[in-house]
């Protein structure tokens, strides 16, 4: 059997690139692949990155010692082939190559854009990009949105949207019981989304991911259920019984796994912001509605859930990893 080997750096990994491994992981093995998680602790790779990362990731002898260090961690396992995510784990390309590795990158973010570098350290760091990918079977990322902007620093990826679990079915979703109930399940960091959950408690009751660092201005009460979870699982569990999803972002994102998550319970999106995150809903086919629709949602629940179930099939594993699968059989 084929093995294949997830390689990602720990330092560097976030909620939403740990959830579209796993989702990954689980397509692969559906499909008959033997896969395994190889997560690099490594402290030296850690320093690089968070403490001297614009001045050294720009520099090509770091990124020597950066492949070397990854691929000695993934070639102990002797696998067939190996998937490298985050941009900067392309470092190992050449030594995966020279052992004959078959070597797929995904790319969650671009770490220059995450990491707010310097125009000019940005270009030195997407020239390294670009070279180390030379050797490379192929490029994928997370989304529509993101593949654009690859294409527009001369890298050319497949999308692999992120994916979703199916959590709730068409019967349970339209059998959902009064009162009418909101949820927030991201982070609170903005006054703006503090002013719209309590403008909008004032007349639905609201669940909020307690979490972030203005989880402390609203509190249980008044229409207000605060909730912890400690995965998207558990999270699923808990605000199952919410009708609508609640989306406040202004953060330049090519993707959220809210738009996932919302769809995977077949909750309609209620949405407020802007950036690239926008557009990533509009390619994926998730309908995101206005706040001033919320009582249209309500009184027609059922055609809305019903719409977005249609888009929940589409997105659900591991259908929409058919791209990654067709090419791991091209290749292997």
């Amino acid at each position: 059997m084929t093995r294949i080997i997830m390689f990602t750096p720990t330092y560097v990994r976030s909620p939403g690139t740990q959830a579209r491994i796993n989702l990954i992981m689980k397509s692969l093995k559906i499909s008959g692949f033997k896969t395994e998680l190889v997560v690099s602790r490594e402290s030296t790779l850690q320093r690089i990155y968070h403490k001297f990362g614009e001045e050294l990731l720009v520099r090509k002898s770091v990124w020597n010692i950066m492949g070397y260090l990854i691929s000695r961690d993934i070639l102990k396992y002797g696998p067939d082939a190996a998937i490298l995510f985050l941009d900067v784990s392309a470092s190992a390309i050449p030594y995966l190559k020279r052992e004959g590795i078959k070597t797929i990158l995904s790319i969650e973010d671009l770490t220059p854009e995450y990491k707010n570098y310097r125009e000019g350290t940005s270009e030195k760091f997407y020239q390294l990009l670009k070279k180390a990918c030379e050797e490379v079977d192929a490029i994928i990322c997370s989304g529509y949105t993101l593949a654009k902007r690859l294409k527009e620093i001369d890298l050319d990826a497949i999308p692999v949207p992120v994916g979703l679990e199916i959590y709730t079915r068409i019967e349970e979703a339209i059998c959902r019981s009064s009162p009418p109930t909101i949820v927030h399940s991201g982070q609170l960091t903005l006054q703006r989304q503090i002013d719209i959950i309590s403008e909008l408690a004032n007349k639905y009751t609201v669940m909020v991911h307690d979490f972030g660092i203005l989880s402390g201005k609203l509190r249980n009460g008044r229409n207000i259920i605060k909730y912890r979870a400690k995965s998207p699982e558990e999270g699923a569990r808990i605000v199952q019984p919410a009708h609508i999803g609640l989306i406040i972002e202004y953060k330049k994102t090519y993707s959220l796994n809210r738009l996932y998550f919302h769809t995977s319970l077949l909750q309609p999106i209620v949405a407020e912001g802007n950036g690239p995150w926008v557009e990533e809903a509009r390619q994926l086919g998730v309908p995101l509605y206005r706040i001033e629709s919320i009582e249209e949602l309500f009184h027609n629940y059922e055609k809305y859930v019903k719409e977005l179930s249609v888009i929940q099939r589409k997105l659900a594993i591991p259908f929409v990893h058919k791209p990654l699968l067709k090419l791991l059989e091209s290749i292997l």
